[in-house]
């Protein structure tokens, strides 16, 4: 070789060139071995050739001794992404911001977002990979939260049966739930756009409300929406910036549950003020059979032409109709004993007929179709007579210029959707009793009020407002309901619905005649007399106690003489029933009969059975004293009670 040609590598040139060289190499490999991102050399067939540290704490090695050697095909969470990803590499030759899921050595997953380079050899074969890889982990993960929340979120919302709105800062509809559509009576895509105050009455309070809402957070407020022949309130939660900055409407339909909230603050209305009705008419009732009683005793010892007569028929008169007033307030307080048995309502009509066309007017017709079969029901039948009187009273006062009253009976089956919402349950075969007039019809403001006590649209003097209201306890007493209704068309429809019963077989009772000793207990002194003397005056012996304790001890003392204990059921002390059991556990055969004017502190049982009565206050003597005939007659059926 020429040495002319060849170069002086002993040179301080050459020195600093190495010098150069050997610093660029330096800091190389402290870039590589430094850097925070993971570097990674490999074959196409997955030979690790190279890594700086942090590619191997990335990938769970110990060491980057640990990591040289491996495949890097085991390193892929899916096997076969490898394989891809080189392919794709040779097409591109490059590879930039490409996603990598990646296996660290504990089975843990590694999201990368990872740059590559291939190196070729002068066939345009590739040889290396040499790829730059990030950590994204926690930025996927973060990410995966965020989509499930929001899938989350939909789910909910999209499925939810209360209505859901997506509202921007103007209250404009962003989404929109299917239960919304169907709340507002639109498509959920001809809602959005919208605004709220579009589907609901403005108030101000909407629009007053809103920026507080906003700085709150959370607001509550109920609104009435637009659209309904009938008035539908909505309860709408307000929560801000639920999502993307918009806020969450929650709707919910609560008009079915505050027509519930006013019947039963009503219904406690009634029962309040049924209590004190009951309680004053209870004592009335005392006093009524007193007066009726004791003028019985006067008119029996007064011949037809006495002077005195008259007047004593107009005091049984008086008592009678304030008789029929005080069993108005206990019907309307549902405190009155109702004598319930197997009536057949096509009877009742059948036999009230005469008397209904009696009390209307000329100018008005009365229809009255009963059921094609027996409409029997569990009712008190003088009761029942009593409701329809009322009904159709009322109906002819609707009718100041004349017109029809229609009254049918008919057997409907009511499903549950069909029942007061309280009465679901209770479903099946009832015995529908209607009363229907084309008179003036009711306004929706009276509705509302119809059934309470002394309510009334009747000029001042010529209603007491008791008629509808003790109608309402009979039919609710007897387990049945009233819907009423009155159609733009005008005229009233008032429907009684009474679950149907199947007629029991009546068995016959033979009747022996003897006579008896009675024990009277009843703590109304004035009662307790009439009563007496009524009883003796027909022939029994009659033995009087004042309370509960004092009866018993005179039982006890004359136990073989006594055949009926005759009780008033409320008493100091001690009720009637209390007293009655006792009595019978010490003579099953005994016959009882209760009196009272309401029978509240009694269980119903107490009143069951072949040997028990019951008779309520005021009562006429003749009543009384066919009732004691009739419960001594009957044969002895064992115990009583």
């Amino acid at each position: 070789m020429d040495e002319r040609m060849t170069p002086a590598l002993d040179t301080p040139a050459a020195h600093r060139l190495e010098r150069t060289r050997l610093a660029a190499e330096e800091r190389y490999n402290e870039l590589f071995e430094q850097a925070a991102l993971g570097i990674v050399v490999s074959t196409p067939a997955g030979a690790l050739i190279a890594c700086n540290p942090a590619f191997a704490r990335m990938l769970g090695f110990a060491s980057v001794d640990e990591a040289i050697g491996t495949n890097m095909v085991d390193l892929y969470a899916t096997p076969g992404d490898r394989e891809q990803f080189v392919e794709e590499l040779r097409q591109k030759r490059q590879l930039e911001s490409h996603r990598v899921r990646l296996q660290r050595r504990d089975g843990r997953p590694l999201e990368t977002m990872t740059n590559v380079v291939g190196r070729y050899d002068e066939t345009g074969t590739l040889v290396e990979l040499r790829g730059y890889l990030i950590d994204v982990t926690a930025s996927v993960e973060a990410e995966a939260a965020v989509l499930e929340r929001e899938r989350l979120f939909r789910a909910v919302f999209y499925d939810a049966s209360d209505a859901m709105l997506l509202l921007d800062d103007s209250r404009a509809i962003t989404d929109a739930n299917p239960a919304a559509a169907a709340l507002f009576g639109r498509t959920p895509d001809a809602l959005l756009g919208a605004r709220l105050d579009a589907f609901v009455v403005d108030d101000d309070s909407l629009e007053a409300g809103w920026q507080e809402f906003i700085a709150l957070g959370e607001v509550h407020r109920e609104h009435r929406l637009k659209g309904h022949a009938q008035p539908r309130i909505v309860e709408c939660s307000y929560r801000a910036r639920v999502q993307a900055g918009r806020h969450l409407c929650i709707a919910r339909d609560i008009t079915d549950r505050r027509l519930l909230e006013e019947r039963l603050a009503q219904a406690a209305r009634i029962e309040s003020v049924g209590q004190l009705a009951g309680g004053i008419a209870h004592d009335f009732n005392n006093f009524l059979t007193a007066i009726l009683g004791y003028t019985e005793l006067l008119l029996a010892h007064r011949l037809p032409d006495d002077p005195d007569r008259a007047d004593l028929e107009e005091i049984q008169k008086a008592g009678q109709r304030a008789s029929v007033l005080t069993q108005q307030l206990l019907t309307f307080g549902r405190k009155q004993a109702l004598q319930l048995r197997e009536v057949d309502l096509n009877r009742t009509l059948a036999g009230l007929t005469p008397m209904l066309r009696r009390v209307l007017r000329e100018d008005i017709t009365l229809e009255v179709e009963p059921s094609r079969r027996p409409a029997v029901v569990m009712i008190d039948p003088h009761q029942i007579e009593h409701a329809v009187l009322n009904l159709v009273l009322n109906s002819r006062d609707a009718l100041p210029m004349g017109g029809a009253i229609h009254v049918d009976l008919e057997h409907v089956t009511l499903t549950p959707d069909e029942m007061p919402l309280e009465r679901h349950a209770a479903a099946g075969l009832y015995v529908r009793l209607r009363v229907v007039d084309n008179g003036t019809g009711i306004s929706s403001k009276v509705r509302a009020h119809l059934f309470e006590p002394f309510f009334t649209t009747k000029e001042q003097g010529k209603g007491t407002g008791l008629g509808l209201a003790s109608v309402h306890g009979i039919v609710h007493q007897s387990c049945g309901f009233i819907v009423v209704d009155s159609p733009p068309s005008g005229g009233s429809i008032f429907a009684l619905y009474f679950p149907a019963t199947v007629p029991a077989i009546a068995a016959m009772d033979e009747s022996v005649g003897n006579r008896e000793t009675i024990l009277l207990v009843e703590d109304e002194d004035s009662v307790r007399a009439v009563v007496g003397a009524l009883l003796r005056r027909h022939g029994y012996r009659v033995l009087e106690a004042a309370t509960p304790r004092e009866g018993h001890d005179i039982f006890v003392h004359q136990v073989d003489a006594i055949d009926l204990l005759l009780t008033d059921v409320v008493m100091p002390g001690m009720n009637g029933p209390a007293l009655a059991q006792r009595c019978v556990s010490e003579k099953p055969a005994l016959r009882v009969l209760f009196i009272s004017g309401y029978a509240d502190a009694a269980p119903p049982s107490a009143f069951v059975g072949a040997n028990v009565g019951f008779l309520g206050k005021p009562f006429r003597p003749s009543g009384l004293t066919k009732a004691v005939r009739d419960l001594l007659d009957r044969p002895v059926r064992g115990v009583s009670l």
